[in-house]
């Protein structure tokens, strides 16, 4: 990834309304670009998204470790980075531009959802765009009943999966257990 690249993702940045990207931010920005994205270049990279909450994040945990494990494994000598938005490019005050940057980078985006609340359904929306779609997959959790399914998504992000679902791009499961089996199939090489 060249200066000119960098340059052109961070002036589009910075020209989104609300954000407001100074020459130090910009120099920032690009020094992380160099150190942290730069492995986008060598590697099938894996976004892994969800729920950072106590209860969900041993599972994101769990799907960022067991693709990084497979990929790894499936792919004669390719490097493999599977990680959470919060394991790399420290950029938190402008954290719209980071995930922004983040999945423009990344090979593949993975979601992990339980529920729709959070940060993860604003991530959702915006992944909601064809730009993204083929590289997206979701995962969600489905429960007993639908009085406990309707709880948990609320309509936008329920209409978001089966949205995915239509285009082949979600798979559900009801314990971590399945979890890693569905994850697993999903990149199994083909």
């Amino acid at each position: 990834m060249g200066d000119d690249a960098t340059r052109a993702v961070v002036n589009e940045l910075g020209d989104q309304p609300g954000e407001r990207l100074t020459p130090e931010r910009v120099e920032a920005i690009q020094t992380a670009m160099h150190e942290d994205l730069g492995r986008f270049v060598d590697a099938t990279s894996y976004l892994v998204l969800g729920s950072y909450g106590e209860a969900e994040r041993p599972r994101l945990e769990a799907v960022r470790d067991r693709l990084a494990s497979d990929a790894a494994a499936s792919t004669a000598g390719g490097e493999v980075d599977a990680f959470l938005m919060d394991e790399i490019l420290d950029v938190s005050e402008f954290f719209t531009s980071k995930f922004k940057l983040l999945v423009s980078y990344a090979d593949h985006v993975v979601g992990v959802y339980e529920h729709s609340r959070g940060g993860h359904a604003w991530e959702a929306g915006y992944l909601d765009q064809p730009i993204y779609r083929d590289r997206t997959r979701v995962f969600y959790r489905t429960y007993p009943t639908e009085a406990e399914q309707r709880d948990a998504y609320d309509a936008m992000f329920a209409h978001y999966l089966r949205s995915m679902e239509r285009v082949d791009r979600a798979e559900t499961w009801e314990t971590p257990a399945e979890l890693g089996e569905r994850v697993a199939d999903a990149y199994a090489p083909d």
